[in-house]
């Protein structure tokens, strides 16, 4: 925080193209479009955003509210703006049209040594429609999170000593995902960095540093929920398990104008975690949030369930799942599975063909779903559904959009393979698509992989691990009956196909070859 705005009261953003006012006063005709300025009182604070027609675009600074807003007219006005050295001719239009104006005098300016910029709020978890004015001055719940952002220009935002900005295009990739509602599981060798990733993923749009748990074969609910345990003084205590500790201090961050502090559990496939997740296995999804868990009602959490904005990552090995806990795919399907590649392999996707789907309004339900799921409201306002406000298609143009990048045309496809091999896929696949599809059309640019590498984390990470609960029947029947070969061929089509839309750096090919390697040798 920058010294001296440790104790700001309310916050206020100004938005203006003029600079020599800046820091010295705020000034408005007093009509409906302004009545935000009757709000300020005496030590609030002003974050100050420039315009382009300054020269410059971002927050420059802040300064503190000297009394509350008065009213002035046209030649009180003009006294001031000479007595503060301000060439009035920026303001004629205004003193034309009105006779009455609300005036502000500003102390204590503190001019950033950095501009803030717009992508770096929204990194931030915050949406530049909440923050900046379209009438010069608004109220605001994000200013202390902003102004802390802008007084730190000695390195880059920190969240528990990770720098929390998404960079390449799997991180981008992966802050698409958080956005569409979606828990993200990370699954690759040792070494790969799946767990640094998970910790970066977790600081994207909060600086919240997120609570982190490690698999072992002893964890237990109570472990993440809530234990009792006798204390020094011999009473018993009650104590907060990790995950339960997570959505306390979410809460507490959202109400402080904050972004939540997301839950990480480390080899989660060393855990009996579908027996340990116990009441939150059905909270991992977005639409059952409003389901109480008695457990935090019992430690006095409040409200007593999980936020919107809350996520949850974890991390897998390939190398030893066959011989750990196996996850059900109950469980999987509330997950992302994010595939991480060794640093000296790279993912090099071709573009996929543009075909569209074969009936573009059958998708349409699942849009609809989508777009539900997206728009969720919450109790707090700082708790939304996509962790920032974005401006979310509308189910017929979420369907299109799908459609123009091919998605629906791979899908298609994709869901003929399942039939073929007796794989029940239920609609909740495709909502995931949509969803995905939804937050990369209105998501702004810094977040937005290439089209084509978009496509191919949809297909690996959305969409072909539906295809891993065939394995465990394709080895059961390889047992007892030759239509294991029958299902086994099909899935080694769904890889060829994979390979001739997306290409072999795809992705999606490394993840469709993998579920050929689980197969039985002989077939």
């Amino acid at each position: 925080m920058c010294t001296g705005f440790e104790d700001c009261g309310a916050f206020f953003v100004e938005a203006s193209g003029d600079v020599s006012h800046v820091g010295k006063f705020l000034w408005s005709p007093a009509d409906k479009p302004w009545k935000a300025m009757e709000e300020i009182r005496s030590g609030d604070c002003v974050l100050h955003y420039v315009t382009e027609k300054a020269g410059v675009k971002g927050f420059v600074g802040v300064s503190k509210a000297a009394e509350p807003a008065k009213q002035v007219d046209k030649a009180e006005s003009e006294r001031l703006f000479q007595s503060l050295g301000v060439e009035p001719s920026y303001y004629s239009q205004w003193l034309s049209k009105y006779d009455k104006f609300y005036f502000v005098p500003l102390k204590g300016f503190r001019r950033f040594d950095k501009p803030l910029g717009l992508e770096e709020v929204v990194a931030m978890g915050i949406s530049v429609f909440e923050v900046v004015p379209q009438n010069y001055i608004r109220k605001t719940p994000y200013g202390k999170r902003i102004l802390e952002a802008a007084c730190r220009q000695s390195g880059p935002r920190s969240c528990g000593g990770v720098d929390a900005a998404p960079s390449d295009e799997l991180e981008k990739f992966v802050a698409l995902l958080m956005l569409a509602g979606k828990n993200v599981l990370f699954v690759g060798a040792p070494g790969v960095g799946k767990t640094l990733l998970a910790r970066r993923a977790a600081c994207f749009f909060t600086e919240c540093p997120p609570m982190v748990e490690a698999g072992r074969e002893d964890l237990a609910y109570e472990d993440l929920a809530i234990r009792y345990a006798v204390g020094p003084d011999g009473r018993v205590e009650r104590r907060l398990g990790s995950l339960a500790r997570a959505v306390a201090e979410s809460w507490a961050s959202l109400r402080r104008g904050g972004g939540p502090c997301h839950f990480i559990i480390d080899e989660i496939n060393r855990a009996n975690i579908d027996v340990v997740m116990g009441r939150f296995f059905t909270v991992l999804d977005m639409e059952h949030r409003s389901v109480e868990i008695p457990e935090l009602e019992e430690a006095g959490v409040d409200p007593p369930r999980v936020p919107l904005s809350f996520r949850v990552f974890a991390t897998m090995n390939v190398v030893d799942r066959g011989q750990l806990f196996r996850m059900s795919f109950a469980l999987l399907r509330r997950f992302a599975y994010v595939y991480v590649l060794p640093p000296h392999k790279k993912i090099e996707p071709e573009k996929s063909p543009r075909e569209t789907a074969k009936e573009l309004g059958l998708y349409r339900p699942y849009a609809e779903a989508a777009y539900k799921a997206l728009t969720l409201k919450s109790d707090l306002e700082n708790d939304v559904a996509t962790l920032i406000r974005l401006p979310i298609p509308q189910p017929e143009k979420i369907a299109e959009e799908a459609d123009r990048l091919g998605i629906l045309h791979l899908v298609d496809h994709l869901l003929e393979s399942a039939d073929k091999i007796g794989l029940e896929v239920g609609p909740s696949m495709i909502v995931d698509v949509l969803k995905a599809v939804a937050v990369y059309a209105s998501a702004p640019p810094s977040l937005k992989p290439r089209e084509e590498v978009f496509v191919d984390y949809v297909v690996s990470s959305l969409v072909l691990p539906y295809f891993a609960a065939a394995i465990p029947r394709i080895r059961q029947k390889a047992l007892y009956t030759s239509k294991a070969f029958e299902e086994a061929r099909e899935l080694n089509e769904v890889a060829s196909k994979i390979r001739e839309w997306l290409g072999e750096r795809s992705a999606s090919y490394h993840v469709a070859r993998g579920l050929l390697y689980e197969l039985p040798a002989k077939v």
